[in-house]
């Protein structure tokens, strides 16, 4: 398409139907007729405003792709053709960091910006419906980002942070006692509220200044507190996370919430009670991560090598929290690690010349940390879903900038304390590093042409999780797995056949039963992986899209797949399984010995040895159910 085509087709189209003809001569002199191939950028975000021309769509479909600072994209809004593209960047100079990508084949023409913004300032009623056009375009952006969901970890210390760590001690009142005698102690303890207790263990009720104030301003006969008490208050569990807390505040008009362990009051939380967050050790070393100029920064924050953070989990653990959410944690740590060395990785290549991503990805875990069951005792378990990228003019290049950068990303991966991957699952492999339609291959191929080798390859990917760019080519990768694994029972039954090859040492009696009797149980091998084996069995049976083995327990109770307890079970066998090993791993890191999945029988308390038989005989229930359905379903 040369100029004169295009005055042809936008001489009469909004709004360059206002331009006088000479003015629409001046826009399209010095204009280019560009072609852009589906997933290649307009623009990027890491482009100046200078860089920028304002392009006209002729054909083809765009989206704006929104950068947040934790390395996920957002699609924001849709171009489609005679849409004006750039002129919303450049009129607010710059300061909307998104990028502009293809969705289709896209031909568009560059219009000069001079020639554009010189004819603007001539065009009084064209300048008007530019702006105002911008303007519409700004408020639809805004509402969409308003109501766009963000991802949890904006907010990772509300995530992370457990309410026994922010709680307050409780002051208590007997419910016979005078209001008088309330705020007096009010005053001299310095709260805004008491817990009603008879035993000063039991929560009876509330009574906080709110109380007093009515009690001022109102009915002065009724003088106990039991008249003037809250009796069903707002409470919440030690255990639970701050989020949970503070969304009372939020959405409740409240400010005094009791904290309870097993019926007693162990704490209280006030609105006062968050400021404390601010000095989390986990916050404290959150922020270093984010604030790291160079990957040696993050050596010293590495979880196998920051005592502070050793300390955090040993202090979160001895406050019982239940181990799968302190694995959680761990895995919450281990993700900004490896957003902040992928933010480091991309800059180091531009700065080697190498430029920018030619083309958006998503970098995925897999395994442990893909589940969020992460312990001190991991390795490198990752993948990169780059956007299709064949039908380039040189896809050769896109080649080579993913290898290198994959290959320089796992080098410091396990420089901050991730070791390379022994079976080789990592993103610099061809295997763990393809482009979306050859994933999509590789799982048509799974799942039809899987024989005993390719099992591990497949539960691995299985349980992967985007941790960093375009979360939609996990998302829909994702969903196109769970169902057709959901209809592959060949697969499945491969699945079985595989899960119960390691058996749990467990004889008929429900003792541990070592061979040798070395009194050493790998508490991984031994039936940590059973329970996850075949909750991820059951899991892809019925559609399920859930990673994490806590999370797909629930689900399978929400559908009554599963029994409730059987659901509570299986949650406290992971409980003491991974529990064990924690605190086995913060021993190791301790005595500074090699970190294993490994503990010892003769070093265990009776208590503790009660709670890992528990734990065995309920992983030996769950493979025996699993290895009764692998029998029925053998084909004979």
């Amino acid at each position: 398409m040369n100029n004169e085509e295009l005055y042809q087709m936008i001489k009469n189209h909004y709004p360059f139907d206002v331009l006088t003809n000479n003015q629409l001569l001046h826009i399209i002199s010095r204009s280019r007729f560009t072609t852009f191939a589906k997933n290649e950028f307009l623009f990027h975000e890491d482009e100046t405003v200078n860089d920028l021309d304002i392009y006209f769509l002729v054909s083809g479909l765009a989206k704006n792709v929104l950068h947040r600072s934790n390395g996920k994209q957002f699609s924001l809004r849709y171009y489609y053709p005679g849409d004006l593209v750039g002129l919303m960047i450049m009129l607010t100079s710059g300061g909307m960091t998104f990028s502009v990508q293809a969705l289709e084949d896209c031909t568009v023409f560059r219009f000069n910006k001079s020639d554009f913004f010189e004819v603007m300032t001539e065009n009084k009623e064209f300048s008007k419906i530019v702006f105002e056009s911008i303007g519409s375009r700004m408020k639809s952006l805004y509402d969409e980002l308003q109501s766009t969901s963000w991802d949890d970890e904006e907010n990772i210390s509300l995530f992370s942070t457990k309410v026994n760590t922010l709680m307050e001690s409780p002051v208590f009142i007997r419910s016979t006692d005078t209001i008088k005698n309330a705020a007096s102690i009010m005053n001299k303890h310095n709260v805004t509220g008491l817990v009603v207790s008879e035993d000063g263990k039991k929560l009876d009720g509330i009574i906080t200044h709110r109380e007093l104030l009515k009690y001022v301003s109102g009915d002065q006969d009724r003088k106990t507190v039991r008249e003037w008490m809250i009796h069903k208050p707002f409470w919440i569990r030690d255990e639970a996370f701050a989020y949970e807390a503070l969304s009372y505040f939020k959405h409740e008009d409240i400010e005094f919430v009791p904290i309870l362990r097993y019926e007693k009051v162990v704490g209280i939380l006030t609105s006062h009670s968050f400021l404390n967050i601010q000095d989390s050790k986990y916050l404290d070393l959150s922020y270093r991560i984010q604030t790291a100029l160079t990957t040696d920064d993050l050596v010293a924050l590495s979880p196998s090598k920051n005592c502070t953070f050793h300390q955090f989990i040993r202090d979160i653990l001895d406050q019982g929290s239940l181990g799968y959410d302190v694995c959680e944690i761990i895995t919450n740590y281990n993700d900004r690690l490896h957003r902040r060395i992928i933010q480091l990785t991309e800059k180091e290549m531009r700065i080697e010349g190498y430029g920018r991503p030619p083309i958006n990805y998503c970098f995925i875990v897999m395994g442990s940390q893909g589940r969020g069951e992460q312990s001190f005792h991991t390795d490198q378990d990752n993948g990169i879903i780059l956007d299709d990228y064949l039908h380039f003019k040189d896809p050769e290049k896109v080649e080579a900038y993913f290898q290198h950068f994959t290959e320089k990303l796992n080098v410091k991966l396990s420089a901050c304390g991730f070791p390379e991957c022994t079976g080789g699952i990592m993103a610099r492999e061809l295997k763990w590093r393809k482009s979306f339609s050859q994933w999509k291959d590789s799982v048509h191929d799974w799942l039809h042409e899987m024989d005993a080798e390719e099992v591990q390859s497949f539960t691995m990917f299985f349980d992967f999780r985007p941790i960093y760019g375009d979360y939609s080519l996990a998302q829909e990768i994702r969903s196109m797995m769970v169902e057709k694994a959901k209809n592959s029972l060949t697969m499945q039954q491969l699945l079985r056949k595989d899960a119960i090859r390691f058996k749990v040492p467990v004889n008929a009696l429900g003792r541990i039963n070592l061979k040798p009797k070395s009194k050493v149980l790998n508490l991984k091998k031994s039936g940590m992986m059973q329970i996850i084996n075949m909750i991820r069995i059951h899991s892809i049976k019925y559609g399920i899209k859930d990673v994490n083995t806590v999370k797909r327990l629930q689900s399978l109770e929400d559908i009554q797949a599963f029994h409730p307890r059987d659901v509570q079970n299986a949650k406290t066998a992971l409980h003491h399984f991974m529990t064990f090993r924690l605190n086995q791993n913060l021993l190791e890191l301790e005595e500074k010995k090699q970190l294993s999945n490994e503990i010892s029988l003769l070093e265990l308390s009776k208590e503790d040895k009660r709670k890992l038989k528990e734990a065995l005989q309920i992983a030996n229930r769950m493979q025996q159910v699993l290895e009764i359905s692998f029998n029925r379903n053998r084909v004979v």
